[in-house]
């Protein structure tokens, strides 16, 4: 089962078949908590905390949710139990509450399973036997039924920005994704179908109703995570996404007590540090904990570490320890949750693809907005130009892509149509080339993007893969002793986001104007007026090379090679230069996130197919 104490759920049907993997389940592990069908058979089975789970029971009735949710959610529930005849009739009730949760629902045996809108929480099913078994980690339903690693997924994740739908393929055969937005239906004998219970909002609302309802739902947010008191501990990186996140829970101390954390890393060349001591100034009563730079983890120290099993590859390998430090610090406290900013950049900060079609909708505007972006980015006018003069369709665009092109990206370079043109790795072989042109074009019949515009599309996207990563990181958290939870990653929040007009929410000439706007009065306009971003180029090339011996002995062995996908002499040669260009982007994170995750599976499971 996951390790080190992460949660996770089964869910069965009302048959025979299911409740006989149910026992021989419980069987094997009896510490696992379990919840009935109202025939008395097993429904839910999974390891989780108290407080993460609330059931309403009524007649034939159960409705549950699972995860984060407000104190009062179970009268909801009794509420709505009541008066169910259809599990898929549930389609409103997850957008009323805030938090991060999983619905489930049986009524007569019929099965509702339900992740969040935008994929931070996930639900995945599979067969074994005649049973159908549902469950939120992709993992633990292959082990259950004993599944192998598929190794074109594991060629697909190589490719580093995967397209749609590609990037749904779960990294074993026989285990299917539900997608964001969208809920798993069973009937009592089993039979499963998908069903869309939400889409994205249309972009309309003006910035000051829009501010308001971000503010709202992100006070709601935090609200849901402090109710319950005690100590807690959050990031205060100094960025605007994690300064926000500390004054909204430090405005009720009476909920819970803050310790706000800052790991300055090496100050001569990132101000974080200096903002975020400001911000620390204007939190009275708010413990101000500073690692000192010299305990701060390097880029890549523990990059073998092998003690968790992730649903997918996770670039989370590459910072792991850096990540958790603060976590770790805290847990050692007694904070019983640790919050993150994680997920304000990709609402608030937005992608200038949103361009694309703008210029058809207001074209004066457009054309202002994109001056500022290429003063800001040098970008060349005639690459922009073609991509905004390119009105090709998804199919079309994908259709168009090739794996052959070997030309190295150009950062910060612009993006502006439906997708990126691929670059892949020089260590890629032959074979993983073609198995990746065999899957292009295999997808293109039927391929739908996440959205009607290639700035809807890009954002859905990049969302639903940070709440895949996100997963990893809340279970890395809990290993080192205390969750992690990201706010800004509620379906309340995003929906309050994604609901503003993205020319109010989008703006090469101003920082995240959308949130500064929603904390105005919440959070200091000295902390607010923040107009820059922290990055950490320079301490991952510093962590490249301190771990240059380790990298390159990596590839004596590798997994990935004994699958026919990567050329493991290219990679000894390519990490023992630590300072090649091909190690600084995603081609090489994405690389070794796939041999650690294959080698973390195959610890657990066995021989790879």
């Amino acid at each position: 089962m996951p390790d080190r104490g992460a949660p996770f759920f089964f869910v069965f049907p009302d048959n025979e078949a299911a409740f006989a993997v149910a026992r021989r389940l419980r069987r094997s592990w009896p510490d696992l908590s379990s919840v009935g069908h109202a025939s008395g058979r097993d429904w839910i089975i999974g390891r989780w905390d108290g407080a993460d789970l609330t059931v309403a029971r009524t007649g034939r009735t159960r409705v549950a949710l699972v995860g984060t949710f407000p104190r009062n959610a179970a009268e909801v529930l009794t509420r709505r139990a009541a008066h169910l005849r259809d599990p898929a009739t549930l389609d409103d009730l997850a957008l009323t509450l805030p938090g991060q949760f999983h619905l489930l629902a049986s009524v007569d045996g019929a099965l509702r399973v339900q992740g969040s809108a935008y994929g931070a929480r996930r639900v995945f099913h599979t067969r074994t036997g005649d049973a159908l078994v549902a469950g939120d980690r992709a993992a633990e339903l292959a082990r259950l039924a004993d599944l192998e690693p598929d190794t074109t997924a594991l060629a697909i994740h190589l490719m580093g920005m995967v397209p749609a739908p590609l990037d749904e393929r779960v990294m074993w055969h026989g285990v299917t994704a539900v997608p964001p937005g969208t809920a798993l239906l069973a009937r009592p004998d089993g039979a499963p179908r998908h069903h869309r219970w939400h889409r994205p909002p249309e972009p309309r609302t003006p910035a000051d109703r829009g501010a308001a309802a971000v503010r709202d739902a992100l006070v709601a947010a935090v609200d849901v995570r402090t109710a319950p008191g005690g100590l807690i501990s959050a990031d205060l990186s100094g960025g605007l996404d994690s300064t926000t996140l500390c004054f909204l829970a430090a405005r009720e101390p009476a909920r819970a007590r803050l310790i706000a954390c800052t790991s300055t890393g090496d100050e001569s060349f990132n101000e974080d540090g200096r903002w975020a001591r400001w911000a620390a100034e204007d939190l009275p009563g708010v413990e101000h904990f500073i690692l000192p730079d010299e305990d701060l983890p390097k880029f890549y120290d523990g990059f073998a570490d092998d003690d968790l099993r992730f649903d997918a590859p996770t670039p989370l390998v590459a910072s792991r320890r850096r990540v958790t430090v603060l976590a770790s610090r805290m847990a050692a406290r007694g904070s019983r949750l640790h919050l993150t900013g994680n997920g304000g950049d990709n609402l608030f900060f937005g992608v200038p693809t949103h361009l694309h079609s703008l210029v058809a909708r207001r074209p004066v505007l457009a054309l202002r907005r994109l001056h500022g972006y290429r003063a800001l980015r040098s970008w060349p006018l005639a690459p922009v130009a073609r991509q905004l003069a390119d009105r090709r369709g998804y199919r079309a665009a994908l259709a168009a892509l090739s794996v052959r092109d070997a030309s190295a990206p150009v950062p910060g370079g612009p993006a502006l149509g439906w997708l990126r043109r691929p670059s892949l790795a020089s260590w890629l072989t032959e074979d993983c080339l073609s198995l990746l042109e065999r899957e292009l074009a295999a997808a293109v019949p039927t391929a739908v993007p996440y959205g009607p515009t290639p700035g809807r599309h890009t954002e859905l996207a990049a969302l639903y893969r940070l709440g895949r990563d996100n997963q990893a990181i809340e279970d890395a958290g809990r290993a080192v002793g205390v969750p992690l939870a990201a706010p800004f990653l509620d379906d309340r929040v995003i929906e309050a986001a994604f609901s503003v007009r993205v020319e109010d929410r989008v703006d090469p000439w101003a920082y995240k104007p959308l949130l500064v706007r929603a904390m105005d009065g919440l959070v200091p306009r000295r902390s607010l007026s923040r107009a820059t971003k922290g990055e950490g180029s320079q301490d991952a090339a510093a962590g490249l090379h301190r771990q240059r011996d380790a990298l390159t002995a990596l590839w004596d062995d590798s997994l990935l090679a004994r699958a026919g996908l990567v050329d493991e002499a290219a990679l000894r040669r390519i990490c023992a230069a630590a300072g090649s260009p091909e190690l600084r982007d995603e081609r090489f994170i994405c690389t070794l996130a796939a041999e650690m995750w294959l080698r973390t599976t195959v610890t657990t499971r066995g021989a790879i197919a």
